[in-house]
């Protein structure tokens, strides 16, 4: 087994010709928090679904390390992360966000992957396509955090809804905060590498965060059914009710969905079976209470 040792990834020293005050380069162990994540809380993952069993997905505690240790096969993960939806493998449509942003996997906020799951599981069960990139471009933007001056290195950036999109999609809150998330890593592999690995410093600003999108060809016929699905009830809420809830039932039928329509928007194709969903989502009216259970614990989104 390989040994895994310590980096910080100092830079070597600069001639005396740098300019005074220029910045230092960044360092591996700048900007992390010890880690307060123990086996124990990753078997509780385990065991609650929301993180495959370490012989599916090698996957280890960083208790007590100060800062990640390197190791090309692994990337970090946040318990969090996985209560709001990732998985790994990450799916393609995920993986491509993150190139596409120049982000890597700690940079994202927890409630990101609120959005993402909800948008993902949106578009496969209702609108009956795969997740589609320029919806989601239309749709949200990447904002720094706290601010475009000082951007975090964990956490440095956030999924947003652009403004005034919250008057065509279907409608959901988000906790204002998630407490003390940034202890909470840990070592996993990365399967397929098909997530970025890990670098020093926090996520850089490209103009990639605020572009829209430039083929607009498709967006006002599915802005349109997503119209539709707010007349009927459908939200955020009802979204999470159904992935926490109604398990096996609905997800054959969105397998159906997803089998039958592979990345377009054929509506005559999916009316039928999408009814069938509608019918079942708008049964359930205590959306609220499950969405909060939702925000505060976990989902069985993949994105």
């Amino acid at each position: 087994m390989r040994v895994k040792r310590s980096v910080d990834f100092r830079m070597a020293p600069k001639r005396t010709t740098k300019r005074k005050g220029t910045a230092a380069e960044p360092t591996r162990d700048e900007g992390w928090e010890p880690s307060k994540c123990s086996r124990s809380d990753l078997e509780s993952l385990v065991k609650q679904g929301f993180l495959a069993s370490e012989s599916v997905i090698q996957w280890r505690p960083a208790f007590g390390d100060a800062r990640p240790y390197e190791n090309t096969g692994e990337i970090i993960g946040f318990v969090p992360y996985f209560e709001r939806g990732f998985s790994l493998p990450g799916s393609d449509f995920f993986s491509g966000l993150l190139y596409y942003y120049g982000i890597q996997l700690h940079h994202l906020t927890p409630n990101s992957f609120v959005h993402m799951s909800v948008f993902v599981h949106l578009c496969d069960a209702l609108l009956g396509i795969e997740p589609h990139f320029e919806l989601f471009r239309h749709l949200f933007h990447l904002k720094p955090q706290p601010n475009s001056a000082s951007l975090d290195v964990v956490g440095g950036a956030g999924i947003q809804l652009r403004q005034k999109m919250d008057r065509v999609y279907i409608p959901y809150k988000l906790s204002q905060k998630v407490i003390d998330w940034k202890p909470r890593w840990f070592y996993v592999e990365n399967q397929g590498n098909s997530l970025p690995f890990i670098t020093a410093g926090p996520p850089v600003q490209r103009p990639e965060w605020l572009k829209k999108p430039y083929d607009m060809s498709q967006i006002p016929e599915l802005l349109e059914m997503i119209a539709n699905l707010r007349q009927k009830g459908i939200s955020g809420e009802s979204v999470a009710f159904d992935w926490m809830n109604l398990g096996s039932s609905l997800s054959k039928l969105e397998l159906l969905l997803v089998s039958s329509i592979k990345g377009e928007v054929n509506p005559r194709v999916v009316q039928k079976k999408r009814s069938q969903m509608e019918k079942l989502f708008v049964e359930y009216n205590d959306y609220s209470t499950k969405w909060s259970m939702f925000l505060n614990s976990s989902t069985l989104f993949q994105c």
